[in-house]
């Protein structure tokens, strides 16, 4: 009460409910904070104080509603690591402030008392500053990786990420071919050539904005750079969409590195609509509909015909070598159903398909193999099914412009499912079933198979 009746004797517009701009707020009460050495100057501070943990609330509230219910977190979470004011707490349990927070003797630091310490009115509103600090807080920031979530937007991802690096990323971990990572890395610099040009120029004039996404006009010329540089003309949606996925896979690849949890794949999120977005098969809303609905379906659907077939192939194999048959086929199926559906480690399966040694269950199980083959498998039947739809959406020139690209697309999305999955094996929730979308399939797979017997 004492710092509201402060704040409507500072700024008496305020009692008559005019409403006064934040950034003309913040100015003043800053430099009050700064000026006055009596208690006009800490009550300015409190006044300030109030409104940061506002704006931490609003800015957690935010990335909540955003994010919170697709990778399971809420605004309370987040308010854990960063509403953390000692000064107001000291005043709301009435233990008077002698002291701003910067003369304070206290080692520990809150959020608010470092935007006080660093904010400039001159570089920036309290707004801002607050939104900064709080999406750069460490243990947020690790929290957040946890649940699957890097607070970087895709053009920044790909304005910050170079060539040579990218080449490494997609060799190493998306096992893509020459040819589609040198397609790559090309689309890269012809982005670099017009979005870095454009941001320079940006900061030459003293202007400093967040990564926004390319314009109409800057995706014109990056079509260009990229024509110039292969001699392969693609449209501006096009662009835009292979763009999107480039920063997918770097996103996904940031997470990981970082220690974060890759969240599953839903089949009616963005993950598994660039094959849509980027089919010039798709001319108005109602055939876009029907399309991604046929595509969703026959995605399913070619996955676990993939999943079954190698599976299947994989007992037949282990059959061969070794004997009892029957004996091995249950110890096969075991293993992947403890690992998939029960979220057991190596060693945790071992003794209980009679093997000893985790190196053993490993050499059993082969999952590089596996995933390798199912996504084989996946990418022959999905082109298929793609192709054999497509002819209910576009005529035959059309079809032929689709056939040179829809393979090249598919396996993008496919990899990036595979990769998910690989990612979960190595950093899973122990005990719990894995989330992947591969792991659900091949659970209800080995449901299914146990039903028929």
């Amino acid at each position: 009460m004492t710092a509201q009746t402060y704040l409507q004797s500072a700024f008496p517009e305020l009692a008559q409910q005019v409403e006064v701009p934040d950034t003309t707020l913040a100015r003043e009460l800053w430099q009050k904070m700064r000026s006055a050495k009596n208690d006009d100057g800490r009550l300015a501070e409190i006044c300030l104080r109030c409104y940061i943990s506002h704006q931490v609330h609003q800015v957690c509230y935010d990335l909540g509603v955003q994010f919170g219910s697709r990778h399971g977190f809420s605004c309370e979470d987040l308010l854990a690591f960063v509403l953390d004011d000692e000064v107001l707490l000291a005043e709301h349990n009435s233990t008077k402030v002698q002291k701003s927070s910067s003369q304070s003797s206290v080692a520990y630091k809150s959020l608010a008392t470092t935007v006080l310490q660093t904010f400039d009115p001159a570089k920036g509103s309290l707004k801002t500053w607050v939104s900064r600090y709080v999406k750069q807080h460490p243990e947020l920031k690790r929290f957040l990786l946890q649940c699957g979530v890097y607070l970087v937007s895709d053009w920044a991802l790909l304005n910050n990420t170079n060539p040579k690096e990218l080449q490494r990323i997609l060799t190493r971990t998306y096992n893509l071919t020459s040819v589609e990572i040198q397609q790559t890395c090309e689309l890269l610099v012809s982005y670099h050539a017009v979005y870095r040009e454009d941001r320079l120029k940006q900061r030459l004039t003293g202007t400093t904005l967040p990564c926004q996404p390319p314009n109409s006009e800057q995706l014109t010329r990056i079509a260009n750079e990229l024509e110039a540089l292969t001699g392969q003309r693609l449209s501006s949606k096009i662009i835009l969409n292979q763009l999107q996925a480039v920063a997918t896979k770097l996103r996904r690849y940031r997470i990981a590195a970082q220690g974060g949890s890759i969240s599953s794949v839903s089949l009616d999120e963005p993950e598994i609509q660039p094959i849509v977005e980027r089919s010039p098969t798709t001319q108005d809303d109602e055939e876009q509909l029907e399309f991604i609905q046929l595509y969703q379906n026959q995605f399913l659907q070619c996955l676990d015909n993939s999943l079954s077939q190698v599976i299947d192939d994989a007992l037949a194999n282990l059959s061969r070598k070794r004997s009892p048959s029957k004996e091995i086929e249950k110890i096969f199926l075991t293993g992947l159903h403890l690992l998939h559906c029960q979220g057991q480690s190596m060693p945790q399966i071992a003794p209980q398909i009679g093997l000893k040694k985790q190196y053993e269950v490993t050499r059993l199980l082969k999952l590089n193999e596996l995933r390798t083959d199912i996504r084989q498998r996946l990418l022959v039947l999905l082109r298929s099914c793609v192709l054999e739809s497509a002819k209910l959406f576009a005529d035959p020139e059309r079809l032929q412009s689709l056939d040179k690209q829809v393979e090249l697309i598919l396996d993008e999305q496919i990899s990036g499912i595979i990769q998910e999955a690989e990612s979960e094996v190595r950093n899973p929730v122990r005990n719990k079933p894995l989330r992947s979308l591969l792991a659900r399939r091949i659970c209800l797979y080995l449901n299914s198979r146990n039903n028929r017997l």
